[in-house]
This record gives C-alpha cells, sequence and structure tokens, in this order.
C-alpha cells in the first residue's frame, strides 16, 4: 500500500459544530501522510441535514488543499444508503470510514496504512474508538475504558479496507433503514469474504458524545434506539443463529440483564435524567453509564420485541 489512493468516508446529519473539527484533523492527518506519497480525498455524504452542515461543509472544502467532495442526499436516506452513496463517488483503492462525531489522531492514516502493509491485501483494519465528552476532551487524548472496547466486525467510526472487497461484497446493505446493524453486517460479509481483521492500535478516534442533559437528547438517543430495534430482525435474517441471537439481545437472559441494570425498572426515561445527574455530581461514571446503556437499551429491546410480533415479550421489560 506504499502509493495507495485514500478515500475517506464521513456520512453526517445535522452535526454543524462537530463536522468542522472533524474534518479538522482528518485534513491535518491525511496532509501528514500525503507527505509519504499517499493521495486523499474525503467524500461527505450530508444525509439532509436541516442545519448548517452543509454551509460548513462547503466552507472547509474551499480551503483545503486536500479534496473534499460533498454528496447532499435530498431525503434521509439512513448510514447505509448514504455510506453507499459516499462509495459511488470515492475512486481511492483504500477505504476509511469514520464517523461525523469522530476526531482522528494526527497519525490516523499512517498507522491504518502501516496496518495493511503488514497484514496484506485482505485486511480490515480496525482503529480503537474511545469515548470522550467534548473535542477539548478529546485533544487530551486520554486512554480508553472498559465501555470503549468493541467486538463488532466492522465499526465504521473507524475501519479501513481495499474498495475493490466493499464492491465485490455489494457495500452495505441498502434495505438496512435508518440506524443499527449495517456495519457489523457488512464486517460479516466481508470477513465471508476472506478477510482478516487486524488492529491499527494507533490509529485512534476520539468519539465525541456531549453529556446528557437535556430531554431532547435523550429524545433523539431513544429513536435511534428504536431504530435499531426494528433492523435487527432484518439483521437476523440474513444471519441465523445464536451468535446473532445474541448479538441481537434475543433472549430472556438480556431482558433480565437490562432489568437489573436499571435497578429493577426503578430507572427508567421519565427519570434517568436525574439519576445520571446524580452520578455525574458523585463522579460515579460507571454509574452513569449503566443507567443510561440500561435505559437505551430498553428502548431497543422494546421496539425489536414489539416489530418482530412476539406477542407479550416486550411487557416483561
Amino acid at each position: 500500500m506504499s502509493a495507495a489512493s485514500v478515500s475517506v468516508v464521513v456520512p453526517v446529519r445535522n452535526r454543524e459544530k462537530l463536522i468542522g473539527p472533524c474534518l479538522e484533523h482528518l485534513l491535518r492527518a491525511a496532509e501528514l501522510a500525503a507527505g509519504r506519497g499517499h493521495r486523499f480525498e474525503i467524500v461527505v455524504a450530508n444525509d439532509a441535514s436541516t442545519d448548517g452542515t452543509g454551509e460548513m461543509v462547503d466552507a472547509m472544502a474551499a480551503r483545503s488543499r486536500v479534496p473534499i467532495r460533498h454528496i447532499r442526499l435530498s431525503e434521509r436516506q439512513g448510514p447505509a444508503r448514504a455510506r453507499n452513496a459516499a462509495l459511488e463517488l470515492a475512486t481511492g483503492e483504500l477505504v476509511v470510514f469514520v464517523d461525523s462525531d469522530v476526531i482522528v489522531v494526527d497519525r490516523f492514516f499512517q498507522v491504518h496504512l502501516e496496518a495493511h502493509d503488514r497484514a496484506g491485501p485482505r485486511a480490515l483494519v480496525l482503529g480503537p474508538v474511545i469515548s470522550v465528552p467534548s473535542v477539548e476532551a478529546a485533544l487530551r487524548a486520554p486512554r480508553g475504558r472498559v465501555w470503549d472496547f468493541s467486538t463488532n466486525p466492522l465499526d465504521t467510526a473507524n475501519a479501513s479496507v481495499r474498495r475493490e472487497h466493499l464492491l465485490a461484497v455489494g457495500a452495505f446493505d441498502s434495505r438496512f433503514e435508518g440506524m443499527g446493524w449495517q456495519d457489523i453486517d457488512l464486517g460479516l460479509r466481508l470477513l465471508q469474504r476472506g478477510l482478516v481483521r487486524a488492529r491499527a492500535r494507533g490509529a485512534v478516534g476520539y468519539h465525541v458524545k456531549p453529556p446528557l442533559t437535556e430531554p431532547s437528547q435523550l429524545a433523539l438517543m431513544l429513536v435511534k434506539e428504536r431504530e435499531r430495534g426494528r433492523s435487527a430482525h432484518h439483521f437476523l435474517a440474513k444471519h441465523p443463529g445464536l451468535t446473532s441471537r445474541l448479538a441481537v439481545q434475543a433472549t430472556v437472559l438480556h431482558r433480565v440483564i437490562n432489568w437489573v441494570s436499571r435497578m429493577g425498572g426503578l430507572v427508567d426515561e421519565r427519570n434517568v435524567l436525574d439519576w445520571v445527574s446524580w452520578a455525574r455530581r458523585r463522579n460515579l461514571a460507571a454509574l452513569e453509564v449503566i443507567w443510561l446503556s440500561g435505559v437505551l437499551n430498553r428502548a431497543y429491546l422494546m421496539s425489536f420485541h414489539r416489530s418482530g410480533s412476539t406477542g407479550g415479550a416486550h411487557e416483561a421489560l
């Protein structure tokens, strides 16, 4: 990959405050790697943003030395279709996936390319994704915590693979509507094609997740989890078996674990902001994560069971 051309695929929707810093750090990392003979382009798929996201992308593109190609989708397509739209325009031998709320380190692309050099042309390279509350926190380069660890075969917040392999498996399945599962599905299909996962441990991407303080933030997160619950059925139909059932949490055990994580149902979407605030004031980050994840997961589970016509199973949640 010593003379690789690289396409960076970034889907975005309503991220006017984060897309600027995201692109700024991608451009810095690309310019550093370009000094070693690599050619870069950034393809932004704007998924019908209704804020100032598009204007921010255009402003960045106007002054960038690295080409930024801006695709404006007129109606919301969801991340799978948005990424496919970007892939149709991408020209690089290597495709790097980064989400619009991720801040990358300066050596990001260098480390990805070095990982491909080591692993060979059939590599699916994954970098670490570490959650932070702000861009400023990302710049302090904190280490990951236990809840930052992921076993997903493909995390589109930080991954790279040769474009030929993406095209060979048909890229993202456009039948996944809204949020959820399209990246894992693609990862599994790439592994079935014979690709091998490799780690790029120094290619850190910091996922900016502002502290949850407003009901509007919670409402948006709940919508996404309900979308994930509905799309899980398509994933399960494509990948039947115990492993997939465990992945989509289609077991009684998962419902019990969720109930326990919410302290026997004491924490729910009506009061979780109060519980999170209580934990935050006491610097109890683990409890904050457990309670919030439990409430979001409950929304996912209820959506999954209701959309799957499984009778009253969701009532036990």
